[in-house]
């Protein structure tokens, strides 16, 4: 018995050393198939050259354009305004001029219930198994409902599409 027990124990030692070199050793031809990131240095050094090659310090490129000046925290960039295409309706340019849309009341509906979620789950320990169910319940039925909304708004929206189409395969057919 004595004998067994040791044979055994030495087997799963054995498996354990073996399964532990594997594991270093593909993870070190793991990393080895990755590619390279530059060093700090290579980045330092390109910095410096695309400085002087301005003949400024503290500055840097966007393409073709150099800018001595940092960044201040500046919006995105416009896209510039072209000329329509032949066969654009005053109604498609209309529609490309329109301003970016506010954050909805379904995405705020959502940002509010993963915040709910976040804080539920850091306040997990403190609660009793009973309280954080409920409290997960009472998520997950918010979830469904704002899933219930975002379905109907998905099929209006959809259905208000085709209707333009079609309005759109009119119009392109009575001329």
């Amino acid at each position: 018995m004595n004998r067994k027990f040791i044979v055994v124990l030495v087997v799963i030692i054995a498996a354990g050393l073996g399964s532990h070199f594997y594991v270093k050793w593909d993870m070190a031809r793991f990393d080895a198939s990755l590619p390279t990131l530059p060093t700090e240095e290579q980045q330092v050094s390109d910095d410096t050259a695309d400085d002087t090659a301005g003949g400024t310090t503290g500055g840097h490129w966007h393409g073709d354009e150099w800018h001595a000046e940092p960044h201040v925290d500046e919006a995105p960039p416009v896209q510039p305004v072209t000329e329509p295409a032949a066969g654009v309706t005053e109604d498609t340019e209309a529609t490309l001029k329109l301003p970016p849309i506010p954050p909805s009341e379904l995405s705020l509906e959502l940002d509010a219930i993963q915040a709910d979620f976040k804080a539920l789950r850091e306040r997990r320990g403190t609660l009793s198994p009973a309280e954080f169910q409920k409290g997960q319940d009472d998520i997950m039925r918010r979830q469904h409902a704002w899933h219930d909304k975002f379905d109907k708004q998905a099929e209006e929206t959809a259905a208000f599409i085709r209707e333009r189409e079609a309005e759109r395969q009119e119009a392109v057919g009575d001329r």
